[in-house]
């Protein structure tokens, strides 16, 4: 109680008298980089999914599909890649240029860990998952509980609604009967077999976007929404429109 009588009555100047202060340039500039470089790694992660977003816009065809995947872990390129080419079987052309396409993007929600570059790399996938769903490019998204309280917390509640003629928020992945037919070619070579796919990929849940928001102004946007309805239909009923 003494010592903070006698801080309590002292002057600003002499409470931080024996504070440490960086005098050559080497010393500020760790200093510098010691309080900012959450802030700055963030703003990398952030700028280079702006890029990303940018980039996919202008130099790549648009797919006629947008899938949003959503999970606490990250997700092997090879196995989106087998992803695509399984839903692509259960999907439509539906801009007319003659392929049909289906872009699975990937958001990962890492909430567990407290590091520097994870922290950014979680403020990044929530700025590509919001820039996403500004412009309504994804109506079917695949997600895991982590994801869904991360979102939860950041007021997207009400996100996902009842869709089609499915009563609930979402329906599992693994009562999907298009997940039976799914061929692991790409990835098997990371040592996955379907088996072990499955058992992963059965947790997740499956849901469409409710029509909210100013992206649904377009009605190009409540039609795609439709469209994807009829595609995820497709996949619960393992009715593919292609072998």
């Amino acid at each position: 109680m003494a010592r903070e009588r006698y801080l309590l009555n002292d002057e600003e100047s002499t409470i931080h008298a024996n504070q440490i202060v960086p005098t050559t340039a080497k010393e500020k500039r760790q200093n510098w980089w010691f309080h900012n470089k959450v802030k700055v790694i963030a703003g990398v992660l952030i700028g280079a999914c702006l890029f990303s977003l940018i980039w996919s816009v202008v130099s790549k065809e648009k797919p006629d599909y947008s899938v949003m995947m959503m999970t606490g872990y990250g997700v092997p390129s090879e196995l989106m890649d087998d992803l695509e080419d399984h839903f692509e079987a259960y999907a439509e052309d539906l801009n007319g240029d003659g392929d049909v396409v289906v872009a699975i993007q990937h958001c990962c929600f890492n909430t567990t860990s407290s590091s520097s570059y994870q922290a950014a790399e979680l403020q990044a996938a929530f700025v590509r998952f919001a820039a996403d769903a500004g412009a309504g490019d994804s109506m079917l998204f695949i997600y895991d509980d982590v994801s869904k309280a991360y979102l939860s917390q950041n007021d997207m509640e009400g996100f996902f609604g009842p869709f089609g003629d499915v009563t609930e928020e979402y329906v599992l992945w693994s009562d999907l009967e298009s997940l039976k037919s799914l061929t692991i070619d790409r990835y098997e070579k990371e040592g996955a077999t379907r088996d072990s796919v499955q058992n992963v990929l059965g947790e997740l849940k499956v849901s469409v976007r409710t029509q909210e928001g100013a992206a649904f102004e377009k009605e190009e946007k409540i039609t795609y929404r439709e469209e994807t309805i009829e595609f995820f239909d497709r996949l619960r009923n393992d009715t593919p429109i292609t072998e």
